[in-house]
């Protein structure tokens, strides 16, 4: 790939969480001077303005090549990945939007990260395109962004300090105390829940043909947990998480079972809120939210008005950066396990776990700047480590693709911290 014009390109730079990771690959660049970088989307005229914007926002020069490439002209998709070693997309939702520019990659042999959140996109990728992947040495992960990037390598932090075998992984995401100030949620990311709740039928099928092998059967199950529960290690109410983090993660887990011979952690997911009334609250928006997306007229007007149908939570508007600033994040991990590993991680410890250690994720405002950050360091990693990832290619998540590589001191070197809880 030496030959290539570019190293990295971000497709989908015109919208607003392209601008984010535009500016972030900018910043990179003046870290590593011969980092060759463009931005590319459907209008020219739209990246020039990406390009002027990025300029003022960084303060710095922007040496950024712009490619016109339009999701809807696969030989305009080609083309772009001919060009570049890394495509970084920030085209959501992914369904409608993510396998043509996979196939793309694959095509014009581009290696591709995505900030995807969306687990029948991400799981029918690897089940139709990690056999080709592989065969072309190209890597394609999915999930680079917030989601799931601090729930995946947060776990694999995790049992790597735990100092024996972990059996389950509770998470609790929410904000930090040190976060500040409000924002509305992106339109997109509230579309792509919809289409994933709607469509949520459809995994049962994905996953029957994707692991037709089962995991070995953990002998005791995580402590059962109802619709709201006060979390000692969070500090925090806690909700169901039904985002795509235990997707993810559980798929991470699997592989580095099949390709690591590690033991498999079974793994939770929840939403921390710091009083029982906001809790409370998110519950009967949660319901709400899912009865809107199960029917089709319903859905329309979610679709239509969600800052109406939300109360403001998600919005077609960009939230204003200002508001972003003070904003911070914070992921909670608590694994409960042994004290002991285990030679085999298909054996079972005859009796029940008793040991529990804590980590904590935290970084900045999550949706955006967090997320730039993330995918934008997962994309140097890769650039710059490929010989590290596994299997040559193949579609992978981000722990199971980036486990011996310098990713998460990456993260920790751009302000994502990772902490073991004494």
């Amino acid at each position: 790939m030496s030959e290539r014009e570019y190293d990295i390109v971000v497709l989908g730079a015109t919208g607003f969480t392209g601008q984010f990771v535009a500016e972030e690959v900018v910043r990179v660049a003046q870290k590593n001077t011969d980092l060759k970088y463009a931005f590319a989307g459907r209008n020219k005229s739209k990246l020039e303005a990406t390009v002027e914007t990025a300029k003022a926002n960084t303060g710095l020069d922007v040496k950024a090549g712009t490619i016109v490439a339009d999701v809807g002209d696969e030989e305009s998709l080609v083309n772009l990945a001919k060009q570049t070693k890394v495509v970084i997309n920030c085209v959501g939702p992914y369904r409608y939007y993510g396998e043509q520019i996979v196939t793309a990659c694959i095509k014009g042999g581009a290696n591709h990260v995505d900030i995807s959140g969306e687990p029948q996109y991400l799981e029918t990728m690897q089940l139709k395109y990690n056999k080709e992947a592989e065969e072309k040495k190209l890597h394609i992960i999915g999930a680079c962004g917030f989601d799931s990037v601090p729930a995946d390598m947060g776990t694999l932090f995790l049992q790597e300090n735990f100092g024996g075998d972990v059996n389950s992984v509770e998470m609790v995401v929410g904000l930090d105390d040190s976060s500040v100030g409000t924002s509305s949620i992106n339109f997109t990311t509230m579309e792509c829940a919809v289409l994933g709740i709607s469509h949520s039928k459809e995994l049962k099928k994905i996953r029957k043909e994707l692991f037709p092998t089962p995991l070995p059967k953990p002998a005791f199950k995580p402590k059962p947990r109802g619709n709201l529960f006060y979390s000692e290690e969070a500090k925090r109410w806690c909700l169901p998480n039904m985002a795509s983090d235990r997707s993810v993660v559980l798929r991470s887990q699997r592989l580095l079972y099949e390709m690591e011979n590690r033991r498999p952690a079974q793994f939770s997911a929840f939403f921390g809120m710091q009083s029982m009334w906001t809790g409370i609250g998110g519950i009967l928006f949660g319901i709400l939210f899912f009865i809107m997306t199960s029917f089709s007229f319903t859905r329309g007007l979610l679709l239509k008005h969600p800052e109406i149908f939300t109360f403001g939570i998600f919005s077609r508007k960009a939230p204003e950066r200002e508001k972003l600033k003070d904003l911070r994040f914070c992921v909670t991990l608590t694994g409960t396990g042994w004290d002991k590993k285990l030679d085999d991680p298909a054996q079972q410890h005859p009796e029940p776990p008793s040991v529990t250690k804590t980590v904590k994720i935290t970084g900045p405002e999550p949706g955006y700047t967090a997320c730039a950050i993330v995918v934008t360091q997962c994309a140097l990693t890769l650039l710059q480590e490929k010989d590290k990832l596994p299997r040559e290619g193949g579609v992978f998540p981000p722990a199971a693709a980036f486990l011996k590589t310098s990713l998460k001191d990456r993260l920790e070197e751009n302000g994502i911290n990772f902490s073991v809880k004494e």
